[in-house]
């Protein structure tokens, strides 16, 4: 029934006195905890995401609050940890400083006890019986292993060169998340340029020597919204001078070095879009005129070919012919994709198909018509171009023109007291990005009247064979490129056929007059 706390009391000193001097500071239940302080828990949150000790404890210093908080216990009120700081700091006063010592580190990650089940493994590890007992660890052995004094460091000259590299390596401040950090020092070692160049090229939107998925990538290296408040917080008050500032960033890792340049950018996630965009321009507006170009050609080629227009009539003749057996109650008008059902339907001799005996014919009428793939050359590049996609891309660039000049007016020079439209044109005519956006904005004019042309003569095109106004280029050229590739295999099958039928009459007519030979001399040696 004694207090077990008397234990660790002074043995030289009496009861009642150590009692009266023990304070008593009874937590009050309606003090938070210090990582649920509104006053305190932000600092809390910093330390959670990795940010170091000390940079929490400026962030502490330039709000006028202790920085010794952020050691205290956080799930613990500040009020019941007052008067044991205050003992737990005097003490040390009374013994002389020990030395300092180099110790080594076990870089662990902690588990946060408020999510731990109460039925876990670390919980019922805090069970007096579940403790370890009789470990035996020799001191001397553990200290030599794992310390060393600080002032015995006696390197030779060959040693400090290496030590020296180690310490500086070791002394980057990391701020942010690790594979980020890595993913980013990628990236950031193949594009080599100096940081503060690099910003002030972003916040002019100056050309900058680099493809568009480097820029896209140094965009997604911007600092998020709790990276700048990291940085922030880690780096001098702005009113700090340069080389403090400079200081603290060059001690930063490399992916945090370009952080901090990049905080004083404003609207640079806007501006890395506009230069993405100009670094793209080229490439789509090439592929939309290359494919407004091979749809337009093969327009051309198709309403223009009277070899195709020829064979559509054949076609159609023919099949009159074997649908009402040459009476006038045949169609007039067929779709491109009823030419691909000649080769479906067969002769009796089930040999035979409607569209061998076509080319057959053309063949005895009309040769010119066999090379009417000649003419469709353009036709087989244009089924592989989507119009749809043409218009979509299209769209795109309308709409990244237009915020690409939203972001440039926003970020002109300010105009003299006129304010007028000519001055503005100037002022945007006076920057790198503004001059691309005029030009740009051109370009993209004509890439759309081009579009909107072809798009009208392959209606056209549509109306003018009957087929259904939906259809898209794919499935209409595609078709005809498909019977145009049977037609020829036919063709080449015929040529084949009547080779092979010649090639047999030349062998019977040799042997003929090999047989009438033979006859002769026979008849000869009789006489």
């Amino acid at each position: 029934g004694k207090d077990p706390d008397i234990a660790e009391m002074d043995p030289n000193k009496s009861l009642s006195s150590q009692q009266k001097a023990k304070p008593k500071q009874p937590e009050k239940p309606s003090d938070p905890p210090l990582k649920e302080d509104p006053e305190y828990m932000k600092f809390f949150k910093m330390l959670k995401m990795g940010i170091p000790v000390g940079a929490v404890q400026n962030a502490l210093k330039k709000e006028g609050k202790d920085p010794e908080i952020i050691n205290m216990d956080p799930t613990r009120p500040l009020s019941a940890q007052k008067v044991s700081s205050k003992s737990e700091v005097s003490q040390p006063k009374k013994k002389p400083n020990p030395p300092k010592v180099a110790r080594k580190r076990l870089h662990w990650n902690k588990i946060d006890e408020s999510k731990l089940d109460a039925s876990s493994f670390w919980n019922q590890a805090k069970d007096q019986s579940l403790q370890l007992v009789g470990l035996d660890i020799d001191n001397e052995e553990f200290t030599n292993l794992f310390t060393s004094s600080i002032n015995n460091k006696a390197a030779t000259k060959s040693d400090t060169k290496p030590d020296t590299k180690k310490n500086s390596s070791k002394q980057k401040v990391q701020l942010i998340d690790g594979r980020r950090r890595m993913n980013g020092s990628i990236l950031l070692a193949k594009f080599k340029v100096d940081y503060k160049a690099l910003a002030k090229q972003v916040d002019t939107m100056e050309y900058v020597q680099a493809e568009a998925n480097e820029l896209r990538g140094m965009m997604q290296l911007l600092p998020t919204k709790d990276e700048s408040l990291a940085l922030r917080s880690y780096l001098p008050p702005t009113d700090a001078s340069r080389s403090e500032i400079d200081d603290s960033i060059n001690k930063l890792g490399e992916c945090e070095r370009y952080m901090a340049v990049m905080l004083d950018v404003p609207d640079a996630n806007a501006k890395f879009e506009c230069m993405v965009f100009r670094a793209e321009f080229e490439s789509h507006a090439e592929s939309i005129r290359d494919g407004t170009k091979m749809l337009a050609e093969a327009c051309n080629a198709v309403k223009n070919s009277e070899r195709f227009q020829k064979l559509l009539l054949y076609s159609l003749k023919l099949g009159n012919a074997l649908n009402t057996g040459g009476s006038n109650e045949g169609v007039s008008a067929i779709t491109l994709d009823s030419l691909l059902k000649l080769a479906e339907a067969k002769a009796f001799d089930r040999q035979t198909s409607v569209l061998h005996y076509l080319v057959s014919i053309v063949q005895k009428n009309d040769a010119d018509v066999l090379k009417l793939s000649e003419d469709f050359a353009p036709v087989k590049a244009a089924e592989r171009v989507a119009m749809d996609m043409l218009s979509l891309e299209l769209t795109k660039m309308d709409q990244g023109i237009e915020k690409l000049q939203a972001v440039v007016k926003n970020n002109l020079p300010e105009p003299n007291d006129s304010g007028s439209e000519r001055e503005e044109d100037e002022l945007i005519d006076s920057t790198p990005m503004g001059r691309f956006s005029i030009s740009a904005a051109s370009k993209i004019q004509s890439l759309s009247n081009e579009f909107n042309n072809v798009r009208s003569s392959f209606t056209d095109l549509l109306r003018y064979f009957g087929e259904d106004s939906s259809m898209s280029p794919e499935a209409f050229f595609g078709t005809i490129n498909t019977f145009i590739s049977m037609f020829d295999q036919t063709h080449k099958e015929l040529v084949r056929k009547e080779e092979a039928k010649a090639r047999r009459k030349r062998i019977e007519e040799k042997q003929r007059l090999r047989k009438e030979e033979m006859a002769k001399k026979a008849k000869s040696s009789r006489f």
